[in-house]
């Protein structure tokens, strides 16, 4: 029998759907899957994640560990922040290795990396350019320990001979997601507009020109890529996208007719937008994988809207 799935980053967006669905596709293992967030202990303290692990493993078999856990923000908090974003997911990276290696040998690890990894360029990045290449400036930090992360999954495959794989995602959107002014991108505009609607009012403002372009993955497409990846490869690592970047104009004009805002829009030059195009080469997960994601971005934009709208209440809709 399969042993159970154990998520780091539960607590999280992806974590948290990435989990439930665990959760609901193994319902006869007690249990199916274990999610670890901030409050069962400090990742990048190191003594505290070896007694978690410890402890799970004394009553649970895990095959399968899903490490998502990061300290991450949208916006231009990744600027101001360089040496906290590199001390603390370097310590929780170093950790997790270690403890996946003392207390989970036979499980596979699945790690969750991120598109800002690649150089700014503006053309589809394959897998083989993660390495002699370095990321945008605003980013550099956060994307180079993704990368240390890449590495050390690549060590622990070498010298203890540890299962894994990993995936590269884009931006990923959906039901869960935050939608406050600085969340990414597709969040923020969702949450914008909608709020907007439901409040009669405008204008919305958007960040740059709109002309700057991003690949977008629905959360369910995310997961279920995650847990293609895991079944499937033995691959590093992978790309895992939709292969098609969108423009933020084309975006603003999904959401407005998913919200049916009609207000006036905004589109401030001066704002922080970062690099101009983002797209991932998916070539690796179509053969690899053979899968591709199903949601379109006018079904997913919409799907995201109803559930937001669902959250709020016409008196419950200022910026959060």
């Amino acid at each position: 029998m399969m042993g159970c799935a154990l998520v780091t980053g539960a607590t999280g967006f992806i974590g948290g759907s990435l989990v439930r669905t665990l959760d609901t596709g193994a319902p006869q293992q007690t249990p199916s899957v274990i999610g670890v967030g901030s409050r069962d202990a400090d990742l990048a303290d190191r003594r505290a994640t070896f007694e978690l692990f410890e402890r799970i493993s004394r009553k649970n078999t895990c095959s399968r560990i899903f490490h998502l856990a990061a300290l991450y923000k949208a916006g231009g908090w990744p600027t101001d922040h360089p040496a906290t974003q590199f001390h603390v997911n370097m310590g929780i990276n170093v950790n997790v290795l270690e403890a996946w290696r003392r207390f989970f040998p036979n499980a596979k690890m699945t790690a969750v990396l991120s598109y800002c990894m690649y150089p700014p360029a503006g053309h589809a990045h394959p897998e083989t350019e993660l390495w002699g290449t370095e990321p945008e400036e605003y980013l550099y930090s956060y994307a180079m320990t993704k990368k240390a992360l890449l590495v050390g999954l690549r060590a622990y495959r070498q010298e203890y001979g540890l299962a894994c794989t990993s995936v590269v995602l884009p931006t990923v959107y959906g039901p869960g997601d935050r939608f406050s002014e600085d969340s990414h991108v597709m969040g923020a505009l969702i949450g914008k507009f909608t709020r907007a609607h439901l409040r009669g009012a405008g204008p919305v403002e958007v960040w740059g020109d709109a002309s700057q372009e991003r690949e977008f993955l629905y959360i369910d497409d995310a997961v279920e890529g995650i847990l293609r990846a895991a079944e499937k490869s033995d691959e590093l690592v992978q790309n895992l996208g939709t292969g098609c970047s969108t423009s933020i104009s084309t975006i603003v004009r999904c959401i407005v007719d998913a919200t049916g805002y009609e207000g006036d829009i905004v589109y401030n030059r001066k704002r922080f937008v970062g690099v101009k195009k983002r797209l991932l080469d998916v070539g690796r997960m179509w053969k690899v994988l053979d899968w591709r994601p199903k949601t379109t971005l006018e079904e997913g934009i919409r799907a995201t809207v109803a559930w937001y709208r669902s959250t709020l209440s016409a008196g419950d809709c200022s910026p959060c």
